[in-house]
């Protein structure tokens, strides 16, 4: 039972039906089910459970970078904003982290997990994208509902279509295997008609690992038909996505963002000047628009407007501090390196299992770059998706390190057995 509420609560998450469905927002169903999820995992698990998912590393890295984020709050420049923003936005967060490492215990759980994750993106861009308007944001395609913009619906997408490649690759039946090819072709056109620009790089990151590495241990002719599949897709929107807009990146140097005051490369040099004016605490968890208006005052400039700074690294670091934004890149990196590792596994083993694990962790590699590519982009360092990836990559190291332990038990049992019915290691006669 708290597993398959732990289960709701991650759909309700991460595919957010409340912003789609609106007529479910007064019932507040992502803090409800946080709530009783939390509340489950507590009254049923074993405190030595709980105990154990704190204590690993990737843990304590991720609850220190909290604590750094909650130290910060009386230094902040909007202190009411930075209590806000650790206390109601991140707390959840946080939540689901501890909640997705001690549910998602095994092989079997995981699957589950990532079913779920399907489910959310077949609800984000196929029931997202049928309820949306004719009239696009700006002639750019935005899920409905107003919690993302066109920029953060592909970076959502990009998130979570990866994982779905999992029901393609492996034998999970057709109902599962035919959701999957739909969410995964719906999120690829719609990240295409959303016009990002950090989007279609974030893309072209996730096809060049998948076509050029064996990091999903997806076989050549599958990947095949996945091209065939994406292009047949792309064909069939092509009359819709903006082309011209993707093009401007062969030539960025006349781009608003590089050439005009207000665009990413002044807001990410003021981004820069923070981190250097506040080099220990930095200014506060959601008040990089407080700081840079301020400063844009302090200097007499004409454009005061309030601004986020367009970079979730940037973003970090310039609210957290130096320490506290080391300590984020440091989990960022730690958890790409588990993916890393956990995908190359399948390769030097026969066990079914490790295999699978092995492409579980290759496609989470896949999802975890377009969304690091994207987020370069965007404001979403706080976001569930990065504690999302976060989390997972603390799950299937555990879970991977058990089926490595299970599987040398049983060679050291077969030898054991061999050894003994043959003592003297002589061929039979």
């Amino acid at each position: 039972m708290s597993f398959r509420l732990f289960l709701l609560c991650s759909f309700v998450l991460l595919a957010r039906p409340q912003d789609i469905l609106t007529f479910l927002q007064p019932w507040r169903p992502a803090l409800v089910l946080t709530v009783l999820a939390t509340g489950a995992m507590v009254l049923g698990g074993r405190l030595k459970e709980i105990l154990a998912v704190l204590s690993l590393a990737e843990s304590k890295r991720y609850l220190l970078l909290f604590l750094i984020m909650i130290v910060g709050i009386p230094f902040a420049y909007y202190k009411r904003a930075a209590f806000e923003g650790v206390f109601l936005s991140y707390v959840p967060n946080v939540l689901f982290f501890i909640l997705l490492v001690h549910q998602v215990t095994s092989l079997q759980r995981l699957k589950s997990f990532v079913w779920v994750i399907c489910l959310s993106t077949l609800m984000y861009s196929v029931v997202g994208g049928a309820l949306q308007s004719k009239d696009f944001y700006d002639g750019r395609f935005q899920a409905v509902g107003n919690m993302f913009d066109p920029n953060d619906t592909a970076y959502v997408l990009l998130a979570l279509f990866p994982l779905c490649i999992y029901f393609v690759r492996f034998d999970e039946g057709v109902l599962k295997k035919l959701v999957a090819v739909v969410a995964a072709c719906s999120a690829f056109v719609i990240i295409l008609l959303t016009g990002s620009r950090g989007g279609i790089l974030g893309l072209g990151s996730v096809l060049l690992i998948l076509l050029l590495t064996n990091a999903s241990g997806i076989r050549r002719s599958r990947k095949l038909l996945l091209v065939v599949m994406l292009a047949s897709a792309f064909l069939l929107m092509r009359d819709r996505i903006d082309v011209e807009r993707y093009l401007t990146l062969i030539d960025v140097s006349s781009d608003y963002n590089v050439s005009r005051v207000g665009g990413r490369v002044e807001l990410w040099e003021r981004a820069i000047d923070l981190v250097l004016d506040n080099p220990i605490t930095g200014v506060g968890v959601n008040c990089f628009e407080v700081a840079v208006a301020r400063s844009r005052e302090l200097a007499a400039d004409s454009y005061t407007r309030w601004q986020v700074v367009h970079n979730s690294y940037l973003q970090v670091v310039s609210e957290v501090g130096l320490i506290g934004g080391g300590l984020f890149l440091l989990i960022v990196l730690r958890s790409f390196l588990t993916f890393l590792r956990v995908s190359r596994i399948g390769a030097q083993s026969q066990s079914p299992e490790t295999k699978e694990i092995s492409a579980l962790a290759g496609l989470m590699l896949l999802g975890f770059a377009g969304l690091l590519v994207s987020g370069f982009f965007l404001s979403q360092g706080y976001s569930t998706f990065f504690t999302l990836y976060f989390a997972l990559a603390a799950a299937i190291g555990r879970i991977q390190a058990a089926i490595g332990f299970r599987s040398s038990t049983d060679e050291s049992k077969g030898l054991e057995s061999r050894t003994l019915s043959n003592p003297n290691g002589y061929p039979r006669q």
